[in-house]
């Protein structure tokens, strides 16, 4: 399999704390990879490295054959970058296409081919009657559109996005996932980006990378990172009304494959059949005379990143 980006044992502090303390992944052509961890997890900061905007302290990362440290200048040109700070991402008081001119202008692009990707990019964003509005005027989803655009517009093979629809409208951060996939798919390219947003990372990953407190202990499709819990669904109790004995006798039902702790609220019953599980854990809690809040969910990404990382501080946004 080819690799477009290899990134091994990075290490990042700002003064004493430790940001990045040994990340290593893989991009490879035309697949999406998703960083997926909560806040502080070292997401960003692993992503500006990779988009030269921070210095490493330590490790390797090579992109399309060139050294980061050793080739800079020419990796830049193999990159777009689509940052959080969309208000500050772009001229307020000029329009989507002087907007567009001006960084393609930057990047030395004659208006010709900058034409030529605008007229693409607004096909694949159903931008085209946007593109005559102030930055300014447009809305929140508007914006970063014209942001993403920004980052594409001289036809990268690698794209990276941080948080790509933090703070927007479900239904409008719906929309930009699916333009980006299209796009993505059909030109070829390949899309790294950072999210905390599970839904995001579902429908965009084709595979996921799981980051926590700087490291990236397994990277899978989503698919596989689902299966390797060990369980198909899930049970949870709310924990503070349930006696220890009662909890350990649930343990030991036939229907349960595994309990797991997803924090110090409630307990998880791992199940592959939800309605015997559910019965069964009812039955004992019945016998005990326990009464106790419960749920039911499918097994998801976040049951993968308890399973595999032990804890979740700060759950992810559904």
């Amino acid at each position: 399999m080819d690799v477009y980006l290899s990134a091994r044992h990075v290490q990042k502090k700002y003064g004493e704390t430790v940001a990045l303390q040994d990340a290593s992944l893989e991009l490879c052509p035309g697949e999406i990879l998703a960083l997926l961890g909560p806040n502080g997890a070292g997401k960003t900061t692993l992503i500006k490295i990779l988009a030269t905007v921070l210095a490493k302290d330590a490790g390797q990362v090579e992109i399309l054959g060139h050294d980061l440290d050793r080739h800079m200048q020419e990796i830049r040109h193999l990159f777009g970058y689509v940052g959080q700070d969309t208000e500050r991402s772009a001229y307020a008081r000029l329009t989507v296409v002087e907007n567009l001119h001006f960084f393609g202008a930057l990047r030395g692009m004659d208006k010709r081919q900058v034409d030529a990707q605008i007229e693409k990019l607004a096909a694949y964003f159903d931008f085209g009657e946007n593109l005559a509005k102030q930055f300014v005027h447009l809305s929140g989803g508007q914006k970063q559109t014209v942001v993403i655009m920004r980052g594409l517009l001289h036809d990268p093979p690698i794209i990276y996005l941080d948080e790509p629809t933090k703070g927007l409208d479900p239904i409008i951060a719906k929309k930009i996932r699916a333009f980006l996939k299209r796009f993505v798919m059909q030109e070829g390219k390949s899309l790294l980006l950072t999210s905390h947003v599970l839904p995001e990372v579902d429908e965009l990953a084709d595979r996921v990378a799981l980051i926590h407190r700087g490291t990236i202990p397994i990277v899978g499709t989503p698919d596989e990172l689902k299966a390797s819990v060990g369980a198909t669904e899930s049970v949870e109790i709310e924990r503070a009304t349930v006696p220890a004995a009662t909890l350990q006798r649930i343990e030991r039902l036939e229907p349960v494959l595994f309990v797991q702790e997803r924090n110090h609220h409630w307990v998880s019953f791992g199940v592959d059949d939800a309605m015997a599980g559910a019965e069964a854990i009812i039955r004992v809690l019945r016998e005990d005379n326990v009464r106790a809040r419960f749920r039911h969910h499918t097994v998801s990404l976040e049951d993968a990143f308890v399973h595999h990382i032990g804890e979740l501080a700060e759950k992810f946004d559904q």
